[in-house]
């Protein structure tokens, strides 16, 4: 009988232990990731579908590479146009073929769904969008009244040119890393004149790409054109001879000035230990 109770209390021990370490076992954490989809049409005419899919940690948006994205199209029969991989910012970019007739719906939309499908580390997410396919045309031109710039904007329903009216249009002049404002115009029965800015920074020679855009419109999404032109202000990146500075070979006098000063200073402060030392040196023996 003691035996018997022996047994039964090692396998109620055994069964507690294996119990308490499953429960020490933790399963891997799923995380959830975001989602940024957008569309643009490009100065070339192409049609681009991009997601963004990253991580909002403390120390910001951290991207993440590697997933899988699906692009449909079609809100009434979803139809898949492509899949594609997240780079090392966490962007798949899919780029619409010129030849695809892309369904509109009965606001005269497009109608675009991206999705990535989740694994055993991350949820699924996925975003849409809707939109208006516009065409935006844009020409530069120098007259009496300054440097101009002329837009047109138009959509296409029935098969009829419908003029873009009361929407705003914004100019850019690209910087390093993102897109800089400089001006802004308004389209009035498809056309919009905008004066550009006669002191914007170029190149050294001036030239610079000005930027026709809708920037995130509500119903255009982002359509732009670029055209080069010289009208920049040529940046100058050469130091007169004359001119001291931190950064040149010759330091400011000034600088000079102080930290001769403050050498003088200091080698005088050795100079004077070394005679004290010696001057105590003949007392001490003129002592004894």
């Amino acid at each position: 009988m003691k035996l018997y109770r022996f047994l039964v209390s090692i396998i109620l021990t055994l069964a507690c232990l294996s119990s308490l370490s499953a429960q020490d076992v933790e399963e891997p954490e799923i995380l959830s990731p975001y989602m940024e989809f957008k569309y643009l049409k490009n100065t070339e005419e192409q049609r681009i579908l991009e997601a963004k899919i990253f991580l909002a940690g403390e120390l910001g948006l951290i991207p993440i590479e590697g997933l899988p994205v699906s692009f449909y199209t079609n809100i009434e029969e979803p139809e898949l146009l492509g899949e594609v991989f997240t780079n090392e910012k966490g962007i798949a970019r899919y780029i619409i073929s010129d030849d695809m007739i892309l369904h509109v719906d009965e606001d005269n939309n497009w109608w675009f769904y991206a999705e990535f499908e989740g694994n055993e580390q991350y949820e699924m997410t996925m975003e849409e969008i809707s939109l208006m396919d516009v065409n935006l045309n844009m020409s530069l031109e120098e007259t009496e009244d300054g440097k101009m710039i002329y837009l047109e904007a138009y959509t296409v329903q029935n098969g009829e040119k419908v003029p873009v009216s009361d929407e705003d249009i914004y100019i850019f002049v690209p910087r390093m890393f993102s897109l800089l404002s400089v001006a802004e115009g308004y389209f009035i029965d498809g056309e919009a004149e905008v004066e550009f800015p006669d002191d914007v920074p170029g190149d050294e020679e001036g030239n610079l790409t000005v930027i026709g855009r809708f920037n995130d419109h509500w119903q255009f999404a982002n359509v732009e054109k670029r055209i080069e032109t010289k009208w920049g202000v040529p940046a100058s990146h050469e130091v007169a001879e004359s001119h001291r500075a931190l950064w040149t070979q010759i330091a400011p006098r000034w600088m000079i000035v102080t930290l001769t000063i403050m050498l003088i200073g200091v080698w005088g402060h050795y100079l004077f230990a070394i005679i004290s030392m010696i001057r105590i040196k003949r007392v001490g023996k003129k002592s004894k």
